[in-house]
Parts: structure tokens; C-alpha cells; sequence
């Protein structure tokens, strides 16, 4: 059996099945079966006249069926019903008529809810029952030598009753009501499979069909493509209107050259990767479908299919498959870019939580973060950023070449007193140095802000409430103002520092200060001092004793000499 394709697009082809004497002797070429069911009869389709019955209306009376309209010749098909099986027709033909065509039985268009009791057609070899109402396959087991099945259009809900076709070629079931594919198992020389247009969820019992050359499922209910082994001669293959969103399999069909996967769900090439290795593809439509809408979907499917002439029904030209290959290359730069980049994010993620970790083990007296790096560092913009104990190490370090241009130095996930000798170095290291942040630092007493004093100069200062209970006192931002008063900060955790908070703050402590210079030694007072400011003020106070030309008679003496509170600052 053959049925030729004469076609101006894909979905819109004319179709003409010959006569089963020429097709005998045909190379038996089928191509582009539409997905739609537009497809004309096997025959010119006739009108249907309604049967001439008795007035007695005798079930077993014979009736004639003529249909003439136009150029169609003129068929007669007689039914006629059995007393032992009443409700199932039964039909024949004159050997008059049998003679006109002795291997083609037609019997479209004629309201059939069953298939008929075929009598005398043991030589047919097309039968077509297109445009009925049969509901399930039956009476066809005298028919052995058929090759053409034509069951387009009917309610049949499952295949069965064709076990005994043994010479089936062409099965076409298009456009009926069935759910799974089944009972083909006999079936081994079947050419054409139909099956478009109706329920199927799944592709199952097809890999016995090795002489299968074309498969139409297209309009069906699939939402993967898979199970294809064993369809050594599949060529054509259409699954267009499914719910497709995987494609699996297919590089293993050796001679498949014609796929149709139009107006599915297919959202990238890894969804079709096997697409890339089969042998032998070269059409191939994919419109309709979501991945088709990324910007370099064409030179994707060109540059992995080599073998691909043409593509959404538009042949593949060479200057495309150049462009093609220019744009993937650029793009696999851009992938292994951001690749590098997601691995960075991940390693920073991993170091941050063990750093994490690892301060809250110093907190609790135990070490709970996994093995790994338990620091990180990073410049943002003119912020560096230290995470854990580590981190701290860069600020020693003269690989780091851009120091001059951080302004705000941020550390977290670091004990407060480790970072306190560090402090002294920060305005060499960092001239451009405006301010300070503090995030789970552990800061817990005003006494530690006393080590900020070496810092020199700050514009700001952030000590976050996490982590850093210092924060729950409330005089604690007065305190750094009195104690650093020197720095004239502008702004404390992001707020700015007025006038009246100055003066507060001198009100407040200055007399605690007073206090402390008048019951303490000089040399304890001068020992909360970095070297040079000590130097400094030692300097200044013999100055001072000099032009007051008062004498300092023993070293004692001189220890015990009170310094002003504001030179002390």
C-alpha cells in the first residue's frame, strides 16, 4: 500500500491512495501524514441515499446502498441482517459489482455504529470505514489479506480486533476516542501508524514494529516522548499538539530524517538534547513552543543538529550554520563565566556560614563549623568587607593594591578584641579611612571602646545591635563621644552627632573623668595611652612646669603630678 503526499506546506498536504494493483508494485513511500485530520477519503467521497426498505420493514430483507455524485463511479453495496445475530449488519456485493473493484471495499459515510459482517471479500485489500460512528473494531477476521485499514474518524475507544491482519501495511486510526496503545503485537509488517487526534498519554508497545517507517501521534495527550527503541525503520515521526516537555531517545532510530514537534511544551535544548546525536535527522519543526522564543534558539538547534537542512519548515542555509557557530561560542563563554561566578557565590556562602559558625563556637566556648574555610573578604565598591578571624590577615598583607581607595572598613563574624591590635595599623594601611563597622563583634563594655582611641580619626562609627551587647546600654553612644571626642564624629550607626549630643556627653562623663585623673597615678593614666600620644604628653606637661618655672625635685614627685583632663584625651 502507498499513499504519496503532494504538499504546499506541512498540514495543509493533499493526499491520494492509488489502487492497491499500482500500490503492490510501488516502493511504498508515505510523508508528512497531517496532525489535523484534513485528509480526503481513499476514494472521492460520495453522497450517502438513504436505503430502500419494505413498508413491513423486514430485517433480512437485502438492501441496495448507491451513491453517485459528480465523477464518482458507481458503487453498490447491498446490507442485509441475519435472524440469529439482529442489530449487526451484514454486508456484500454483487460479483458484477466486486468486479469493478475486487481489492477495494468502500464504506465511508454510511452512520455504522459497528463494523459490518463482510461476506464474500476475502481478496480485499483496502477497506475504508472513514466518517462513521463504530465504536469498536470487530468482524474483520476473515480479512487476511488486508493491508489498508482506514478507521479515521470514528468513536473507537481501544484497538482491537485486528490481531488477525497479519498483513497489515497501513493502519489509520486518526481522529477516535482512544486511550492507549495496545494489541498491535501481530502486526509486524505495518508501514503506517495513525493514531493522531485522540487520548493517548503514553507511548507504549511500539518496539516491535521494526518495519514501522511513520508514526503520526500528533493531537494526542503526551507529555514525553520516550520508548522509541526498537523502530529501526521509523522516518517520519509527528507528535505536533501534545504537552511535550521531554524528548528522549530518538538519537537511537538510525533512519529517522523527518520530526514534528511543533506546539508543545519544550522550554530548552536540554529537553532535546538526544536530538544532537541522532544520525540521520534533517527536518525538524519546533514552532510553537516556549524554548523557541529565546534569542538564540535557531543557532542553537543549527549548531548541534550538523546534519539539520531544514528547521520550522525553512531550509538551513550555510551562512546561517556560520553565524550559528560564532554565537555559541559566545554564548559558552557567557555560560562558563557565570558558572565561575555561581561557584564564587557558593564558596563566599559556605565561608560566610562557617565563619558564622565559628565566632558563635568562640561565644559558647566550642567550635561547631564544619571543615572548610572559615573567612571571607571582599571589596565593595570603597567598603572591605571581613568575615571571621582570617579575614583580618589582608590588612597586613601587600597583595592588596587598591587600600587607598576604602573609605569604611566592615567586620563581622569577628571577636572585638581580636581586632583591637590591628587598630594602631588602620590609618597607615588605609589612609582614606572614614569609618568603621561592627557586626557580631561581641562588644559587651564601654571599657572596649577605649581601644578605638587608636584609631585616630573617624568620621563615623556602626556598632549593630546583633551581636554586640554594648548596644542595650543607653549612655553607650555618649560615652564614644566623650571618650573620642578628638575624632569630632560626624555620625554614630547612621545617625548624625549634633551639638547638644556633645555637650550631653561632656556633662556626663567629664566629671567621672575628673575623678579618675585626680585618684589616679600619672603613670597609670599615661599607660591607657598608644606610645606617641604618651610621649606627647609628657613633653608637653615638662614644657608647662618649665615656663611656671616650678622644679620637680625627685622622679617620684614628678608621678605624682596630676595632668589636665583634656590634655589626657
Amino acid at each position: 500500500a502507498v499513499v504519496s503526499t503532494q504538499s504546499g506546506h506541512y498540514g495543509r498536504d493533499t493526499r491520494k491512495v492509488h489502487s492497491v494493483g499500482a500500490l503492490a508494485l510501488s516502493n511504498r513511500t508515505y510523508s508528512n501524514l497531517s496532525e489535523d485530520g484534513a485528509r480526503p477519503s481513499s476514494r472521492a467521497t460520495p453522497s450517502l441515499l438513504q436505503p430502500n426498505q419494505n413498508s413491513n420493514g423486514v430485517n433480512n430483507k437485502k438492501t441496495t446502498w448507491n451513491s453517485n455524485e459528480g465523477n464518482v463511479s458507481s458503487d453498490k453495496v447491498i446490507f442485509t441482517e441475519s435472524p440469529s445475530t439482529p442489530g449487526i449488519p451484514i454486508v456484500y456485493r454483487l460479483p458484477e459489482d466486486k468486479a469493478v473493484n475486487p481489492d477495494r471495499l468502500n464504506l465511508d459515510r454510511r452512520n455504522l455504529t459497528t463494523c459490518p459482517v463482510i461476506e464474500g471479500e476475502e481478496h480485499v485489500r483496502l477497506l475504508n470505514f472513514q466518517h462513521n460512528s463504530i465504536t469498536r473494531i470487530q468482524h474483520l477476521s476473515t480479512l487476511r489479506r488486508l493491508i489498508f485499514l482506514d478507521l479515521y474518524d470514528n468513536e473507537i475507544t481501544e484497538i482491537s480486533g485486528i490481531s488477525s491482519l497479519t498483513s497489515l501495511r497501513v493502519l489509520m486510526l486518526g481522529k477516535n476516542r482512544i486511550g492507549k496503545i495496545e494489541n498491535l503485537g501481530t502486526l509486524m509488517k505495518l508501514d503506517v501508524l495513525d493514531l493522531h487526534g485522540n487520548q493517548i498519554r503514553e507511548l507504549e508497545n511500539l518496539g516491535h514494529l521494526s518495519e514501522l517507517r511513520v508514526l503520526n501521534l500528533a493531537g494526542n495527550l503526551l507529555t514525553k516522548a520516550c520508548n522509541f527503541v526498537g523502530l529501526n525503520s521509523l522516518t517520519e515521526l509527528n507528535l505536533r499538539r501534545n504537552k511535550i516537555q521531554y524528548v528522549g531517545e530518538l538519537d537511537q532510530l538510525p533512519k529517522l530524517l523527518r520530526l514534528f514537534l511543533s506546539y508543545n511544551d519544550i522550554r530548552s535544548f536540554d529537553s532535546i538534547r538526544c536530538l544532537g546525536s541522532s544520525p540521520s535527522l534533517q527536518e525538524l519543526a519546533l514552532d510553537g513552543n516556549p524554548f523557541t522564543s529565546e534569542s538564540s534558539y535557531k543557532q542553537i538547534i543549527i549548531d548541534q543538529l550538523l546534519q539539520l537542512r531544514q528547521l520550522d519548515h525553512q531550509k538551513v542555509t550555510e551562512d546561517e550554520r556560520r553565524m550559528a557557530s560564532i554565537v555559541i561560542r559566545k554564548e559558552e563563554e557567557r555560560r562558563r563565566e557565570s558558572s565561575k561566578v555561581e561557584v564564587l557565590k557558593e564558596r563566599r556562602k559556605v565561608a560566610i556560614q562557617n565563619a558564622e559558625k565559628e565566632w558563635e563556637g568562640t561565644v559558647s566556648g566550642g567550635n561547631t563549623y564544619d571543615n572548610g574555610m572559615a573567612f571571607y573578604s571582599e571589596v565593595d565598591g570603597e567598603t572591605l568587607r571581613l568575615y571571621g578571624k582570617g579575614a583580618l590577615d589582608i590588612i597586613d598583607k601587600n597583595s592588596f593594591t587598591n587600600s587607598s581607595s576604602i573609605t569604611q572598613l566592615y567586620f563581622k563574624f569577628i571577636p572585638y578584641d581580636v581586632i583591637v591590635p590591628y587598630f594602631s595599623r588602620l590609618r597607615v594601611r588605609f589612609p582614606s579611612l572614614q569609618g568603621l563597622m561592627f557586626s557580631f563583634a561581641s562588644i559587651s563594655s564601654l571599657k572596649q571602646l577605649n581601644a578605638l582611641s587608636a584609631v585616630r580619626r573617624l568620621d563615623y562609627l556602626n556598632i549593630s545591635p546583633e551581636g554586640n551587647p554594648v548596644t542595650n546600654l543607653s549612655l553607650w553612644k555618649y560615652y564614644i563621644l566623650y571618650r573620642l571626642s578628638h575624632f569630632h564624629l560626624r555620625k554614630i550607626n547612621d545617625t548624625d552627632i549634633s551639638m547638644s549630643d556633645v555637650i550631653l556627653a561632656e556633662q556626663l562623663f567629664s566629671p567621672l573623668g575628673e575623678t579618675a585623673v585626680s585618684y589616679s597615678d600619672v603613670s597609670v593614666l599615661l599607660s591607657l595611652l598608644p606610645d606617641v600620644r604618651r610621649k606627647q604628653i609628657l613633653a608637653y606637661c615638662e614644657a608647662a612646669e618649665q615656663k611656671k618655672q616650678v622644679g620637680i625635685k625627685t622622679p617620684e614627685d614628678r608621678k605624682k603630678k596630676k595632668v589636665p583632663t583634656a590634655t589626657l584625651r
